[in-house]
């Protein structure tokens, strides 16, 4: 069978795949009521969270965009904060809920200039600042996300948060650090399978979300306040997907067993060990910062142009290892690595290894082309 290396989906922990196997439920029942309860729950300890949560049955895209639906109205400023990829999707579903969309663009590594922040907001009327937390294109993790936090709520523009590849691999404090509301999924860094998403709302903005719902409403299959309300009285408005319920619940046990400080830390010494791992002059981490380093997403750019991103990922899914090519305008120059789900360091060594090997064999019947990333 072969191993994922992705940034997402992940390999499923075994108390995952466990949930799989449990009968399917009706989820008008006491035993769904139970289900959806435990998992709203289990979401918020793991997070540190106080209001809101909405679990959808959809992919990590889905809750980005029924949280800035679910929240943000057709006129208001929005300062979307883009180190990449995803930061651009951010920025798209928020200009098609109608805001006027301003974008600050950032290169992966850099540190975020807060004062230049604070005058952008002032200066044009932000009402809503929205980031991703981990770039998945780019394996940047915005450090400064508590004092840009802090920031956003002396502004009075709410800081919006895609932590779809950061929730449960990256510190995370939503009630104290303020943040507004954040956005994830099952696949990542839970390691649970694909399919269940969820957007959790603070306390200061559930009303917000309310009034958004009543005059400005977004799809109903993404209106947070009728997730929200249903929720809280252990019920769906729509039919779940219930075994994907099930594995996520088993996974959030697993975590909640663990301990949420010891699985950050478990992914942190994974991108550690894959960084130190791959030590050829042909491969050399995107993001030099370590401090601006994704526990999650380990990214690496080939220094050789001749060597394409695609030689190395299909050479390696022929040995069973798989792995991301770059997405964006420099997709072949890129590899990006995912440190998640139930893989050990071994494994990761193990890659590094393979990706070196793969590399020499490439190099050799070739002459080497100075990359100009």
């Amino acid at each position: 069978m072969p191993r994922l290396f992705t940034p997402g989906p992940v390999e499923p922990y075994r108390e995952a795949l466990e949930g799989l196997l449990k009968p399917v439920l009706s989820h008008r029942s006491p035993g769904f009521k139970e289900v959806i309860l435990g998992v709203a729950e289990k979401l918020s300890m793991v997070s540190r969270h106080k209001g809101g949560v909405a679990i959808f049955a959809g992919s990590g895209t889905l809750a980005t965009e029924a949280m800035i639906y679910g929240l943000v109205s057709s006129g208001e400023g929005v300062l979307v904060i883009s180190y990449g990829v995803f930061g651009e999707r951010l920025a798209e579903s928020s200009f098609r809920r109608g805001a006027k969309v301003h974008i600050h663009r950032v290169d992966p590594g850099s540190p975020l200039d807060l004062g230049y922040i604070e005058d952008l907001v002032r200066r044009n009327k932000i009402s809503w600042i929205i980031t991703t937390h981990v770039e998945t294109s780019y394996g940047h993790r915005v450090s400064e996300l508590r004092e840009l936090s802090k920031l956003a709520n002396s502004l009075g523009s709410p800081l919006l948060l895609d932590a779809v590849s950061s929730f449960a691999g990256e510190e995370l404090d939503i009630s104290g650090w303020g943040l507004g509301a954040v956005a994830s999924c099952s696949q990542k860094a839970l390691g649970a399978p694909p399919g269940v998403s969820f957007v959790l709302v603070s306390d200061y903005l559930v009303e917000r979300a309310k009034r958004v719902s009543r005059y400005a409403p977004p799809p109903r299959y993404m209106d947070l306040t009728l997730y929200m309300e249903e929720i809280e009285k252990g019920s769906t408005p729509f039919t779940p997907a219930i075994n994907l319920l099930h594995s996520l619940e088993g996974a959030l046990d697993r975590i909640l067993r663990i301990g949420v400080e010891k699985n950050i830390e478990m992914h942190r010494e994974r991108a550690e060990v894959i960084y130190k791992s791959i030590d050829t002059p042909l491969l050399t981490p995107l993001i030099r910062d370590k401090s601006h380093r994704a526990n999650t997403v380990a990214v690496f750019k080939i220094t050789d142009a001749s060597i394409r991103a695609s030689e190395i990922v299909e050479k390696l899914a022929g040995q069973g290892m798989i792995i991301a090519r770059g997405i964006g305008e420099n997709g072949e120059r890129l590899i990006r690595i995912g440190t998640m789900g139930n893989i050990s360091t071994k494994d990761l060594e193990e890659l590094a290894e393979k990706i070196k090997e793969i590399l020499r064999d490439i190099a050799r019947g070739k002459d080497p082309t100075p990359s100009v990333l």
